[in-house]
């Protein structure tokens, strides 16, 4: 009976030690990456640190790209429902999907394309905000 008891503590321990030595998905610094892209789906894109595009994980670490709205027309057309004025800059995971991307490798700014209409996002480090 002993040896049930810890054959059976072995195995619990091994099955916990396999289920922790998971493999961490690779995650790429968005800034080092050029895309032409369309972004589909509905809603927001800034949820989380980490963001997929093309089934490729992304962070953006040192790095943002804003965009001061001219009005508050153009800010609600980026945003829908948007009851912040047009003084605060409008990141681009912010904006409402879907849309197309356009970005250079290190490149100073993001091009980001909704309804035809093209918004220029320049880059800023984060620890200017």
């Amino acid at each position: 009976m002993k040896y049930y008891y810890i054959y059976l503590t072995l195995m619990l321990c091994s099955l916990l030690f396999l289920n922790c030595n998971k493999t961490k998905v690779a995650e790429r610094k968005f800034n080092d990456y050029e895309f032409n892209t369309l972004i589909s789906g509905q809603g927001s894109f800034n949820i989380g640190h980490a963001f997929t595009i093309d089934k490729n994980v992304y962070v953006e670490d040192d790095f943002d790209f804003i965009y001061y709205t001219k009005n508050i027309e153009e800010r609600k057309f980026l945003i829908p429902g948007s009851f912040g004025n047009d003084n605060f800059p409008v990141y681009w995971r912010e904006v409402n999907l879907p849309f197309r991307i356009t970005k250079k490798v290190k490149g100073d700014t993001l091009i980001l394309t909704k309804n035809k209409r093209r918004f220029i996002f320049k880059r800023v480090k984060n620890s200017d905000f």
